[in-house]
């Protein structure tokens, strides 16, 4: 999504009577799709009043002056909308506007229009990133085009290996990320262990990720929130578009239904082939298969010029199946993990500037393992469900302010079930949380913007009740500078209990009554220069404070009764995290691409880990530095991305120590940890490179690439692992992934 320019002067006095209100909503003139955040002004008698179009593409100027109005609307991409329209003392004018596109040479993923116009949600709240899908669609990449892997190339955003797509932001766990589609949560939102995000690109509208001190309209996390929108839909005509990587083919068909539009897409991967062949030349391999897909779906119909009504589905799974066997024994492991996501909203103009949506969301993650072991039945199931509904509204009051505030109630069924021969245990939680914001985006003076919100949350199990206050201010120091100061206090109630690299066995639980729910305090400070409109300059530093934090407990017995929150973890945790963020891009020209670069500190403390001690997470890194370029030469594109990052922690052997074997009596050499992620491995880096080229084929828009990921094939170090029967063998270092080429093509019909 493209970032929309605005004025910001505002005149004095407000709204009075006999003024004039001018509202609608702004559209994509090709296709008819919402845009949200567009800039909209109106100019009476010399005298100017702006706005931004919500996130779904309405505005309203309510208190204009009557007379003869010049109405601009601005959107990044798109050209520039002026009318001239005559309003009346009194009058409520509807006013729907359709851009039409403009190209403009853009790489960058935070794009922003001139200095002087500047006025969005990237200058009015901090630590804000806005993706334009079509820069991401052509970064290099493992495979094809990913959302979340693109992420990682932001400064502040790490990953954990090559093996995972979670975002480990500023540094957090992916758990404290909440990771939204069309407003609702998705759970475990991965493929292939990690390899790949659920994100299908060419279905994706706009995403914005809040890095840190997100608004009162989230909730939930500790951390971050990612919010992606799928396409609406082509309301205009019937249009394919897709592409086939080695990986797998993705479908995306449009088009108009009555008033409004209906989008499908579809995405499969095609491994199935080569794993056939994998195990008929393997003697004592009976069974690999593996495959993954994703299904969205969307019907956006107007019931009424003042009414809408939205429905978006999304499912997708993967499918493990492993038999080995020998003349005596059979081993079989089945592994199948997924996410199901319905939306349904309906949006209501009460007045010309007051927006009112209803929204119910459901959503269902399970994961499900089941092993044979040599004639042994083991099953272990996790599900978790979530019904929500929510009411919200955005009331445009005045030029001045602008005050949104909404309810949810969410139910939550927590499943889990475990099976070992006879032994069953099943454990099913089901609390609510309810919780309701306001927030209000006030223009303070023509140069400062002012959002302040507070948002409140009730949460069944154990009876928590918290208030989590939010702030944000964006002055303008003088042409090309802004600074920006943004903070607030975050809950969060849910937990992650995950293997890395082995993404299929997550599993959620609800923190009970005997731990207190997790707590973060966030403040983030900024500084922007923009000296043109083809460079941006960003610095801003980022504390974050975390208590009540949780850990797996690892030293539990096997056959230990756990039924509490306080059996499964260790409790009583402590945390911090800062660091200075550097981002600078070029926007605009033949060349385009940006350089980010974190300087940052990570420490966990608990009580029952290595004596108290404070230690680095294996996240901690102290230098994250990416570049990113791409050339354009007629049909010709270019792309390079080089990361580099501080080593990951781990905890090393200490000593080693002798004890006598009981039954042999014959001495047994054991080794002793040192304090907990006091070594580092290797630095990380890495280059990718990729090319594109455009082209036609049948009538069809087509680009075909090739894109080579560790390019010098550097093998990064994963893990190490000791051997605890024989403590002088020398530890493996477990590597990352070689070289991977891969090639394919994007089409449009």
């Amino acid at each position: 999504m493209f970032l929309a320019a605005v004025v910001v002067a505002a005149p004095a006095g407000g709204e009075s009577a006999g003024t004039a209100t001018v509202s609608g909503f702004v559209r994509d003139l090709r296709d008819g799709e919402s845009l949200p955040y567009a800039a909209v002004s109106a100019t009476v008698d010399g005298r100017e009043t702006g706005t931004l179009s919500n996130a779904d593409g309405y505005y309203a100027l309510p208190g204009i002056r009557p007379g003869t109005l010049v109405l601009t609307v601005r959107h990044i991409g798109y050209a520039a909308h002026r009318d001239t329209l005559s309003l009346a003392a009194g009058q409520a004018l509807r006013r729907d506007i359709e851009l039409e596109r403009e190209e403009l040479k853009m790489a960058a993923v935070v794009v922003e229009a001139e200095a002087e116009e500047a006025d969005s949600e990237l200058s009015r709240q901090a630590s804000v990133v806005l993706v334009p899908m079509k820069s991401l669609q052509k970064m290099p990449a493992m495979g094809e085009a990913d959302l979340l892997r693109s992420l990682h190339l932001l400064p502040g955003v790490q990953a954990a290996s090559d093996y995972s797509s979670g975002l480990y932001v500023r540094g957090g766990g992916p758990d404290q990320t909440g990771i939204l589609l069309d407003q609702v949560r998705l759970y475990n939102p991965s493929h292939a262990f990690g390899f790949f995000s659920t994100f299908n690109p060419d279905a994706i509208k706009d995403v914005t990720f809040y890095k840190g001190a997100y608004p009162a309209r989230y909730g939930g996390n500790l951390g971050a929130v990612l919010d992606v929108q799928n396409r609406d839909g082509n309301r205009r005509r019937f249009s394919n578009t897709g592409g086939v990587s080695m990986i797998s083919s993705r479908l995306v068909s449009e088009g108009p239904l009555g008033r409004g539009s209906w989008m499908a897409a579809g995405r499969r991967t095609y491994i199935d082939p080569a794993l056939r062949a994998l195990r008929r030349s393997a003697d004592d391999l009976d069974g690999l298969g593996y495959w993954f897909y994703d299904l969205n779906a969307k019907i956006n119909t107007q019931l009424t010029p003042d009414d809408n009504l939205m429905v978006s589905a999304y499912g997708g799974a993967d499918h493990l199946d492993i038999t080995v066997s020998d003349s005596t024994n059979t081993l079989s492991f089945g592994n199948e993990w997924g996410n199901r996501a319905l939306t349904g909203r309906w949006t209501h103009l009460f007045t010309p500037a007051l927006f009112g949506r209803a929204i119910l969301l459901y959503s269902r993650y399970h994961s499900d393992i089941i092993l044979d072991l040599f004639g042994t039945p083991v099953e272990i199931r996790n599900k978790v469900r979530e019904v929500t509904l929510k009411g919200d509204f955005d009331w445009f009051a005045s030029p001045d302010h602008t005050l949104r505030a909404g309810v949810d109630l969410t139910r939550f069924r927590f499943d889990y079930k475990v099976r070992f021969e006879e032994y069953r245990e099943e454990q099913i939680v089901e609390p609510y949380l309810l919780s309701a914001y306001v927030q209000e985006d006030w223009q303070a003076t023509p140069l400062t913007e002012v959002r302040l919100g507070l948002r409140g949350s009730w949460y069944e199990e154990g009876g928590r009740l918290s208030l989590n206050p939010r702030f944000s201010l964006s002055r303008i120091l003088r042409e090309g500078w802004r600074v920006k100061v943004a903070g607030g206090s975050y809950r969060q109630y849910l937990q992650l209990v995950s293997t890395e690299g082995f993404g299929g066995g997550d599993v959620w639980v609800s923190l009970d009554e005997t731990v207190e729910p997790g707590r973060s305090y966030q403040g983030v400070t900024g500084l922007e220069w923009e000296p043109s409109g083809d460079w941006r300059v960003g610095l801003e530093s980022y504390y974050t404070d975390l208590a009540n934090l949780v850990v797996l407990d690892e030293d539990q017995a096997e056959n230990a009764e756990q039924r509490t929150s306080e059996d499964v973890f260790k409790t009583g945790g402590e945390g911090y995290a800062a660091g200075l963020e550097l981002f600078a891009e070029k926007r605009r020209g033949r060349l385009t691409g940006w350089l980010g670069y974190t300087l940052g500190w990570t420490r966990r403390k608990f009580p029952e880990v290595d004596e108290g001690r404070a230690f680095p997470p294996k996240y901690d890194r102290r230098h994250d530095l990416s570049l990113t370029a791409r050339y354009t030469s007629g049909r010709w594109t270019w792309t390079t991305s080089l990361v580099y990052a501080t080593g990951q922690a781990y905890t090393p052997a200490g000593a080693r120590y002798t004890l006598r074997d009981p039954a042999s009596g014959r001495p047994v050499d054991r080794l002793l940890a040192a304090q907990r992620n006091s070594a580092r491995m290797l630095p990380y880096h890495r280059l990718d490179a990729g090319v594109r080229r455009q082209a036609r084929l049948f009538g069809a828009e087509v680009e075909y690439y090739l894109q080579i990921f560790n390019l010098y094939n550097r093998r990064n170090e994963w893990f190490i692992q000791y051997d605890p029967e024989d403590s002088e063998r020398e530890p493996t270092v477990v590597r990352m992934l070689p070289i991977v080429p891969t090639f394919g093509f994007d089409f449009r019909l």
